[in-house]
């Protein structure tokens, strides 16, 4: 019999029982109970009242309860067998919860060494498990006979302490109840420490090989020779285009990290204990914030390991190609050259001072690799798998309610998101995204970020003609200045005093192409939706986590063509900053002077007038020169394709968020088919929704509560989306401005 249950006529629970019946008539089933869409006529206005109501439907939101349940009994006869010295038998960079503890007598109490086991036990499990906390049995003495003195002549009541001797001795407190979530800590490659490990193992080598490099310099010139052509061919790359390409390529594996830690940061802080505020995770934008100003939003938000990566990768791609290009000279200067002629000897040195700076920006790129290593190795990311695009968010968002957080944001901007959320604070437990109600909210987090910018345009700036029309002027002006400042003989000094000036050119131009990209990477599963009826492939696209090279390679197979464009010219960016750092010390004029005859018949013409007084060879100058007029007139072309193709709005927002996505597809129906599915990899989702046969679309549907939404959902849709139409308004007009009419 359930406690606390009377016989009795009058008993309150059962005046409840017998009034819960025919409360339950009408509706002879629970459609909360049910996984997945409603079957029939009476299901669906069920489900839609139900959802109406702020009720998730279809098996949406059926929370997160404990697979296993084990007393802490069990839990501490089973733990692992410990050294003699509490000292883990093996190196690990892992958290202090994915090891097995120290020995439990040492500095560690009952509760501690249970939360300890607990969450080992979860990990190892996979799955969520209750610990029933079990306390030692209390025994308290009948009577406290050291209170009595000898002569007394107090009296005591025997039998009222026997009475009660027998309830005390049996007394144990009450037992407590912990819940432990896996944590699970899945990362790309280009995050674990073995790669970034060996990021600062090179930066080390290359720096002390430029101090090498230096010494040797010092004593001996590195090359010398009356002309470039007189050098092998190995010799001549190694000083002309090998340092260049070890730059460009060592700036690229940075930014091969740097994407996935922005990708990664909010379920890194979503996985902590007590979670994040929204502002500081799923609301939180890194993929089309401006490149310099990243790492001074990350430390806003004390998101260290955004801020070390993202100056790093800066560092890496920027200063480093730059000062590389400086630290290279050719001795003497151009007017002593001149003078000299054909026959004049030139060295090919280091310069000190340039040289020691590039070494020190060397040594503290290792220095940050390090620290990113501690950064990303002592939290968990909680994730089980790579959480590729609108799938991978929405099989993370099926089992709590915290969909029902977006009610009425479908086509609100991102100020109002985050106006309704910044109360709130989300944590991510067993590969689930989920509301945190166990740490309240204090006054000061409330009011934390009040005061927010937030990009209104529904369409990111570098794909807008307000930027995309001076970037287009920008490259064109390069193009111009190429020739002029290598054709000109008043604008050839630029290159002998300021070799590195067409460098930095080059460099601010492959970033504000790697903008571009990025741009484009994120908005194009979504402008494939904004077609209507897409293959479900669509939904598990993401491009802004493939790999630089890769993804063009794979935009090609997927017959998206101006991606595949787009990331081929991140690849010519690069080729164009060694194109632009072979011009050092170079006149043009040299090359483009007539041929003229050969002295004798059957003898080999002499080389121009001046080609000689330089570093680079006829064939080598005409070629680089070729290269990157080329690589600009490429860029400028698809810089043209990609306004011409995509700078008009199909989105009531940008998607650079999680919450942007949540709100697209908050009332989804599409949603019943992600249950389920929070654990799946990319190659089971893929598989499951292919399997399932729907296709999708964004634009107006009618979401589960019977309403209009605008977002992301299976077909058949109401109408596509026309940004700055609203379709709700022909089935409810009373969301129309009247007053306008």
């Amino acid at each position: 019999m359930p406690m606390g249950y009377g016989g009795k006529d009058n008993s309150p629970y059962s005046t409840v029982e017998e009034e819960e019946v025919p409360i339950l008539e009408p509706m002879p089933f629970d459609v909360s109970s049910f996984t997945g869409p409603p079957q029939n006529e009476e299901q669906l206005r069920e489900a839609i009242s139900q959802e109406s109501a702020g009720i998730l439907t279809g098996g949406l939101g059926i929370g997160l309860k404990p697979e296993t349940t084990i007393t802490s009994t069990d839990l501490m006869a089973n733990a692992p067998p410990l050294t003699p010295t509490g000292l883990s038998r093996r190196l690990s960079f892992r958290p202090a919860s994915f090891r097995s503890p120290s020995v439990r007598s040492q500095g560690l109490s009952r509760s501690s060494t249970v939360r300890e086991l607990g969450q080992i036990e979860a990990n190892k499990r996979g799955e969520i498990i209750e610990v029933i906390v079990e306390e030692p049995m209390i025994e308290e003495p009948a009577v406290d006979i050291s209170s009595f003195v000898g002569g007394s002549t107090s009296t005591v009541d025997f039998d009222q302490t026997d009475s009660g001797k027998q309830s005390r001795k049996n007394t144990m407190a009450a037992a407590t109840v912990e819940i432990f979530y896996p944590q699970a800590n899945w990362k790309p490659f280009s995050m674990r420490w073995p790669y970034l490990l060996g990021l600062s193992v090179v930066s080390v080598i290359l720096a002390a090989a430029q101090e090498y490099l230096l010494q040797k310099s010092e004593k001996k010139p590195l090359y010398s020779f009356k002309s470039a052509s007189d050098l092998n061919t190995w010799d001549y790359f190694s000083f002309k285009y090998l340092p260049t390409l070890i730059a460009v390529s060592f700036g690229v594996l940075w930014q091969i990290t740097d994407f996935e830690v922005k990708r990664l940061e909010a379920y890194y802080q979503l996985s902590k204990p007590g979670g994040a505020l929204a502002a500081e995770s799923i609301n939180v934008d890194y993929i089309t914030f401006f490149n310099f100003l990243r790492p001074v939003r990350a430390l806003r938000f004390k998101h260290y390991a955004v801020a070390v990566s993202s100056l790093a990768t800066l560092i890496a791609v920027s200063l480093l190609p730059t000062l590389q290009a400086a630290t290279i000279s050719l001795t003497p200067d151009r007017a002593t050259r001149e003078l000299q002629g054909a026959n004049g000897v030139k060295e090919i040195k280091i310069l000190p001072v340039w040289s020691r700076m590039l070494s020190t920006v060397l040594m503290l790129l290792a220095i940050m690799g390090c620290v990113l290593i501690w950064q990303l190795e002592r939290r968990p990311s909680g994730l089980v798998a790579d959480v590729k695009g609108i799938a991978g968010i929405a099989a993370m968002a099926n089992r709590s309610h915290i969909l029902m957080d977006f009610k009425d944001l479908d086509t609100s901007p991102p100020d109002m998101i985050h106006e309704k959320l910044k109360t709130h604070r989300y944590s991510l437990r067993n590969s689930s995204l989920a509301p945190e109600e166990s740490v309240p909210l204090t006054q000061a987090e409330k009011d934390k970020y009040n005061q927010q910018n937030w990009a209104d345009n529904p369409h990111p700036l570098m794909l807008r003609l307000v930027a995309g029309i001076p970037f287009m002027i920008g490259m064109i002006l390069f193009m111009i200045v190429i020739p002029i400042i290598l054709f000109q003989p008043d604008a050839n000094v630029v290159t002998d005093r300021a070799p590195w000036l067409l460098t930095v050119f080059a460099v601010c131009i492959k970033l504000a192409w790697g903008t571009l990209e990025t741009d484009v990477r994120m908005i194009e599963p979504f402008y494939i939706l904004s077609l209507r009826h897409a293959s479900p492939r669509v939904l598990t696209l993401d491009y802004t986590a493939m790999a630089f090279g890769w993804m063009p390679i794979k935009a090609f197979l997927n017959g998206h063509a101006l991606v595949a464009l787009v990331g081929l010219g991140s690849v010519l960016a690069e080729v164009l900053t060694v194109c632009s750092t072979s011009f050092a010390s170079v006149s043009g004029s040299d090359f483009a002077a007539p041929q003229p005859s050969p002295q004798q018949p059957g003898q080999p013409a002499p080389p121009p007038s001046g080609v000689n007084t330089g570093e680079e060879t006829f064939h080598s100058f005409w070629l680089s020169f070729g290269i990157a007029i080329a690589i600009l007139t490429y860029l400028c072309l698809v810089a043209a394709l990609v306004y011409w193709r995509r700078r008009h709005p199909f989105l009531p927002r940008q998607p650079n968020t999680i919450a942007s996505i949540l709100a697209f597809i908050h009332q989804s129906k599409m949603l019943y088919d992600f249950v389920g599915t929070e654990k799946m990899n990319n190659h089971e989702m893929v598989q499951r929704l292919g399997s399932i046969g729907k296709t999708y679309g964004l634009g107006w549907f009618t979401g589960r509560d019977g309403e209009v939404h605008c977002g992301v959902d299976e077909e058949e849709l109401i109408s596509a989306y026309k940004h700055g139409d609203d379709a709700r308004q022909a089935s409810q007009p009373w969301r129309s401005n009247w007053q306008n009419y």
